[in-house]
């Protein structure tokens, strides 16, 4: 914060001090009533902000609503609990009907990535040829 604006700041704050402290000694229900009338307008601004305009799924109520993602998430989760230190996951063979489904579907799931190897000048000299004029 700059130099000012804290000066600016303390002023206001100074100002807002003074005028409460006077309200209070001169009116002090009616400072009761401004503060009332101020908490219930925020209360209901909370409110209609919260239940119905992040309800409706504009992405601000931390629900994810990717499936993809809540399903890698369950994964990870299911993860971390065999991973818990104390508890040994218990490892078993798989039937040899399992093997075969999984053989099966390792080379079909496999499929050619779209990337491509673009060649770099990492290691490459410079050919820069920078000629004199006398």
């Amino acid at each position: 914060m700059s130099r000012k604006s804290q000066i600016f700041t303390v002023v206001l704050l100074a100002l807002v001090g003074v005028g409460l402290a006077t309200q209070l000694y001169n009116n002090p229900w009616g400072l009761f009533k401004s503060i009332l009338v101020f908490a219930v307008i925020a209360g209901v601004m909370y409110f209609l902000v919260n239940r119905l305009l992040l309800s409706r799924g504009t992405g601000f109520t931390g629900a994810p609503t990717d499936k993809g993602y809540q399903k890698a998430l369950r994964q990870q989760k299911r993860r971390n609990k065999l991973k818990q230190p104390g508890q040994h996951a218990s490892v078993s063979m798989p039937s040899p009907l399992k093997l075969r489904k999984m053989s099966r579907l390792k080379p079909s799931l496999r499929r050619d990535n779209p990337f491509r190897v673009i060649e770099g000048k990492k290691n490459k000299q410079k050919t820069n040829k920078k000629t004199k004029t006398s």
